[in-house]
């Protein structure tokens, strides 16, 4: 029922999300983004909606200028997220969640399912993601392509192919 999409680039963290909101039998266009920027952070959901919706919720660290982002996700923002997602967010399995998280230039995934945390420069989540990865390879190639361009494109392939995509569309960035 998503498509995120994250770029980290020149220092900066780019991260686009659809709206799309759907079960078995319908899709709508929600009124939030899955895509916020909160101080140093900026952040997209995929999987369960009430589950992802938790970050919004938690306090995310002030980042000082010797902070290590991967080092405060492992041992702040997961246990934060582990303690919301067993108290409000899970009654079963299936509730699972995939959030993509920047700071500091850095992109980084992390999974509800074994709480693991993955650096990388680009990444995709969500049902639409296959498309948006279609896209994100074919925009590589070319040095005009900014990461804006690049995650609007992914994404709008993604609504335009998966029926579990729907925009509109938001791009949130960390600042350099």
């Amino acid at each position: 029922m998503t498509c995120i999409v994250g770029i980290a680039s020149e220092g900066i963290v780019y991260i686009g999300g659809d709206r799309g909101v759907s079960d078995d039998n319908v899709i709508t266009s929600m009124c939030r983004p899955k895509v916020t920027a909160m101080g140093d952070w900026v952040f997209g959901y995929a999987g369960s909606l009430g589950t992802g919706q938790l970050i919004e919720f938690i306090t995310l660290p002030k980042m000082l200028k010797a902070d290590d982002p991967y080092f405060v996700l492992k041992n702040d923002i997961v246990g934060e997220l582990k303690k919301s997602y067993e108290t409000s967010g899970r009654d079963n399995e299936d509730n699972s969640t995939d959030w993509l998280i920047g700071c500091k230039g850095r992109l980084f995934e992390i999974f509800s399912s074994d709480w693991g945390v993955l650096e990388l420069e680009e990444s995709v989540i969500g049902s639409g993601g296959n498309f948006a990865w279609g896209s994100l390879h074919t925009t590589k190639q070319y040095d005009v392509a900014t990461p804006i361009y690049r995650i609007q494109t992914a994404l709008q392939a993604a609504i335009d192919l998966s029926p579990t995509c729907l925009g509109p569309i938001d791009i949130v960035q960390t600042k350099k």
